[in-house]
């Protein structure tokens, strides 16, 4: 694609969107900010269609989108609307199946850009309060018999009310797989290499042979990472990646490195969603019970912090 113009446009479900810019690009699609003619802006995802299992994900992404819209969860993006444009060069240099998803505009960003804030800071409480929205939204998921895949800062928007946002399904597939052959099994071993974060999947996603069970608790593993990250602004894994070494050694090790002085029923919960043995994990329920209980005592604790401090100012 060359420059992008507002003359350049398409056209989704009889509206018309001009392009404004392209904002992200990824690899298996291109992202755009668009306005319609109210000048009101959107967010619209290109999806190169090369052969028909393009084809399958693309709609499979959408179909995917609908069901969970369906469930009135409004902290997992909503899908606009989609169609396709045959044999197109609007997007490529080629003319390609290109399959468009048109979805909220949010100007807040992602996760990943506050982590990468030289001075990001996060109290414990706003953590908290975002990290069971998030939760939250992967229940959803789960409840519908789906994981995410691919939960991690760059997937989790701030909305208007700074709420967080779960997108890109992209990666989006049924929870539970029995594997019952090594074409299964490499097939798999493929897809998630493709679609799947490395410092934020699970130590099942790494090995994976013939009888294996992968379930929705590898979106637990993830947000394992997802609220360290939140603390301690990376993935417990990515400085193992930033220094070549193995990140696959040193998921499967379980070893997790805390700061020193930082909060411990934090990060006990942190290593129980950490635990290797995925027939071990605990499921989402688990996760939100144990976020409820950790509130509930930093709740405490400030309140008895404010009775002490009030009694010696009183002194």
């Amino acid at each position: 694609m060359g420059c992008a113009c507002e003359k350049q446009h398409v056209t989704i479900q009889d509206n018309k969107y001009y392009v404004l810019d392209q904002i992200g690009q990824g690899g298996f699609s291109s992202v755009y900010l668009v306005k319609n003619i109210d000048n009101m802006k959107f967010v619209l995802k290109c999806i190169l269609c090369h052969d028909q299992k393009d084809l399958e994900n693309a709609w499979n992404e959408a179909k995917i989108h609908q069901l969970l819209q369906n469930s009135g969860n409004k902290y997992i993006l909503n899908l606009i609307g989609c169609g396709m444009i045959e044999k197109s060069l609007e997007f490529s240099k080629t003319p390609t199946d290109t399959f468009l998803m048109l979805l909220p505009y949010y100007k807040n960003g992602s996760l990943h850009d506050y982590l990468i804030k030289p001075h990001y800071h996060m109290d414990l409480k706003y953590v908290l309060k975002n990290f069971r929205l998030i939760c939250l939204s992967v229940k959803t998921f789960h409840d519908l018999s789906y994981s995410h895949r691919d939960i991690k800062p760059a997937n989790i928007l701030f909305n208007d009310n700074n709420e967080p946002v779960i997108i890109d399904l992209g990666s989006a597939a049924p929870a539970k797989i029995t594997v019952t052959s090594k074409k299964e099994a490499q097939e798999l071993l493929d897809e998630v290499s493709e679609r799947c974060s490395m410092t934020y999947r699970a130590p099942e996603l790494f090995n994976i042979d013939i009888n294996s069970v992968i379930d929705e608790r590898i979106d637990i593993w993830s947000l394992g990472c997802l609220l360290y990250a939140m603390l301690y602004k990376k993935s417990p894994f990515d400085l193992v990646y930033e220094r070549g070494d193995s990140v696959a050694l040193a998921v499967i090790s379980g070893k997790i490195y805390f700061p020193p002085n930082s909060n411990e029923s934090v990060n006990s919960l942190i290593k129980k969603m950490l635990t290797v043995d995925h027939f071990n994990r605990p499921f989402i329920d688990d996760i939100l019970e144990s976020v409820k209980v950790i509130d509930e005592i930093f709740d405490q604790d400030i309140n008895e912090h404010n009775i002490l401090y009030s009694n010696n100012c009183i002194v």
